[in-house]
């Protein structure tokens, strides 16, 4: 049997060896796996990233200069760590809410990146977010157009408040509390990819005239300076 085991085992050895000293690579000309001159005629097709249409309205810088009263402070709303925020009044009635972005924040040459975050924040739709009416680009100029909130921040009523205005009732505060944590709800989980403030602060929690909240400043976390540290300093504080 072991005699007969080792004859097999040496034929085995010997065909292997015979077959490999027997094999060639196949000619030049064989290696192509298609045809060329078919391929070389037909155009090269590019193929671009599908990107959402911006739902809102273009503005231009003259229509919200003549809105805001050329950015003049007695239209001033407000300031915040990327710019300022003016109040629009337009012709045919309605007022809304501009906010000028610095140069700071996003230079002069990033229109592309300004348009994809315009693109991203018209995409955003919740009761408890604020609605993005419309953007400029132009000029060097970057401007946010917003619906506008009569009433305010929850900053404002907790610390601004006069003799004259109401204090927030529990149930009111409960409300406020309730439609602020639905509106983060909707940007970590809802949201595809999840959007992070990095900047949520009672400031940016804006109140309608039924004092029902309105999370600001959504989709902005790329022009806040140094975010990442400000929500370490947040978390360190807590």
């Amino acid at each position: 049997m072991k005699s007969i085991q080792t004859s097999s085992m040496t034929n085995t050895k010997t065909s292997e060896t015979s077959a490999s000293m027997k094999i060639r690579p196949p000619p030049s000309d064989q290696h192509k796996s298609f045809d060329e001159d078919e391929f070389s005629n037909k155009p090269v097709v590019v193929r671009k990233t599908n990107t959402a249409p911006v739902s809102a309205t273009m503005y231009s810088v003259a229509d919200l200069q003549m809105a805001t009263g050329s950015f003049s402070v007695e239209n001033l709303i407000g300031e915040g760590s990327i710019g300022r925020v003016h109040r629009a009044q337009f012709d045919n009635g309605k007022t809304l809410a501009v906010k000028k972005i610095d140069s700071s924040a996003l230079p002069s040459q990033a229109s592309e990146d300004f348009m994809v975050v315009v693109c991203n924040i018209s995409q955003l739709c919740h009761p408890n977010v604020t609605e993005l009416v419309g953007y400029c680009s132009e000029h060097g100029q970057h401007l946010l157009v917003y619906e506008f909130l009569g009433n305010g921040s929850l900053h404002d009523f907790l610390h601004l408040s006069d003799e004259f205005s109401k204090p927030l009732t529990w149930k009111t505060r409960v409300k406020i509390a309730l439609g602020t944590a639905y509106a983060l709800e909707y940007l970590l989980d809802v949201c595809s990819p999840s959007v992070v403030h990095k900047n949520f602060k009672s400031a940016n929690i804006l109140l309608d005239m039924d004092l029902n909240p309105q999370v600001s400043d959504c989709g902005l976390a790329n022009f806040i300076p140094n975010a990442d540290q400000h929500l370490q300093c947040k978390k360190a504080h807590i």
